[in-house]
């Protein structure tokens, strides 16, 4: 599970940026939480950004998606590959500076600290602390240069691992990859983190009813008001030439390439039960936006759930009613999902009073155009107070301004 995560000097962010999930142990939070059973860490499933329009809510969340994916991507990288990373380019000492980024985070009962500087062309610092017990135990440090210090910790091993490790590529998962047990655990916890190209509704369906749990879906959505009696998948074979074009060009766009674009894909398939009775079946994305989008959120919630990870979700619920919006968030409110945590960004401002402030994080920018975040429960806020209203009457900030 996820405590705290930093970013820094990333697109629209110059200074750090923290977004933590701890939940305060002497509040009593009805819901939201996720508890230990040794009492160690509460911690909440979900984090909610709220702000006006290029406030820096999306590059927020691109921010932890670039990093999971460099992380997990790193042993593809040759020697010569540049790091696609985009400091904030609004201040001249920024753009030669780094981009920094820290996780911590829970896996297999131990607290784990892990972090990074990268540049376009190397890693510059990179760092594993594991708490095994109340103090910290450094696992290894990089600093610029590729210099490597193991504290003590299986020295020959690890730098025999260090020596495989080009200065473009990250130490943990090379090391994972070499199967050095002392990061094994820490890396899982990244591995499980779903890449966006990994939740496509139709592999996730599909999945779901291969294993026999589509009626979970269907459940969720009678309790959403979505009158649907089936969910299916048919196969779809795609044509040898539309495949071969599809592959040329990815070519073109994408250096050292390799084809892995199924000839057959699961197209979703929902039944819907008519005034009548009758039952009629349509394709998935035949139906309105927000069916479609309200199948997707709640298959994704399972997916993940299962594995393990974190969902990173922009806009939420901007293609269905305030109401589905707040079924979905309360939906992740239940024992049943224990494995999952949801950072997202919303413009719907009713979410404002069904989370915790605690759980709100208010994003704007200055007037260097740099984006900050400050939490909703550092105002002053009553338990009788309507937080909406407030919002919308400007009293916490980050709203849209415009001009008369």
């Amino acid at each position: 599970m996820l405590i705290q995560y930093k970013v820094g000097n990333y697109k629209s962010i110059k200074d750090d940026i923290i977004i933590n999930f701890t939940a305060n142990h002497e509040k009593n939070y009805s819901k939201w939480v996720n508890k230990s059973e040794d009492l160690s860490y509460n911690l909440f499933k979900v984090i909610g950004l709220v702000g006006p329009n290029a406030s820096g809510k999306s590059n927020i969340l691109d921010s932890l998606s670039f990093a999971v994916r460099f992380i997990k991507r790193t042993i593809q990288r040759n020697e010569s590959t540049e790091i696609n990373v985009e400091p904030f380019l609004l201040d001249e000492n920024s753009i030669d500076e780094n981009t920094f980024f820290e996780f911590i985070f829970i896996e297999d009962n131990v607290k784990y600290v892990y972090g990074f500087e990268i540049n376009k062309k190397t890693v510059d610092e990179e760092y594993l602390l594991a708490y095994y017990s109340k103090k910290p135990t450094t696992v290894f440090e990089r600093t610029k240069g590729n210099k490597f210090d193991f504290k003590g910790n299986d020295i020959k091993l690890q730098t025999d691992i260090s020596l495989k490790t080009n200065s473009n590529r990250l130490y943990l998962p090379v090391a994972a990859e070499w199967g050095y047990s002392k990061v094994a655990s820490a890396y899982k916890w990244f591995n499980k983190m779903p890449e966006q190209y990994e939740l496509k509704p139709q592999i996730i369906i599909d999945n779901m009813i291969q294993s026999n749990k589509k009626n979970l879906i269907i459940d969720a959505l009678r309790k959403a008001d979505i009158n649907i009696s089936d969910i299916y998948t048919k196969s779809k074979r795609m044509e040898k030439e539309q495949l071969d074009l599809i592959n040329n060009f990815l070519r073109k766009l994408i250096k050292d390439y390799e084809p892995d674009i199924p000839e057959e894909t699961p197209e979703i398939y929902i039944t819907h039960n008519n005034k009548n009775g009758m039952d009629y079946s349509i394709p998935l994305d035949d139906d309105s936006s927000g069916t479609i989008e309200i199948i997707k959120s709640i298959a994704k919630i399972f997916y993940v759930n299962e594995k393990g990870g974190i969902i990173v979700e922009d806009e939420l619920g901007k293609h269905y009613h305030t109401k589905l919006t707040q079924h979905i968030i309360n939906f992740i409110d239940n024992e049943s999902f224990n494995n999952i945590q949801v950072l997202f960004a919303s413009h719907d401002t009713k979410i404002l009073n069904i989370l915790y402030p605690e759980q709100i994080y208010l994003v704007d920018k200055d007037d260097e155009g740099a984006t900050f975040v400050k939490l909703l429960d550092d105002y002053c806020i009553r338990e009788k107070d309507n937080i909406e209203l407030g919002y919308l009457k400007g009293r916490y900030g980050a709203i849209p301004y415009t001009k008369d």
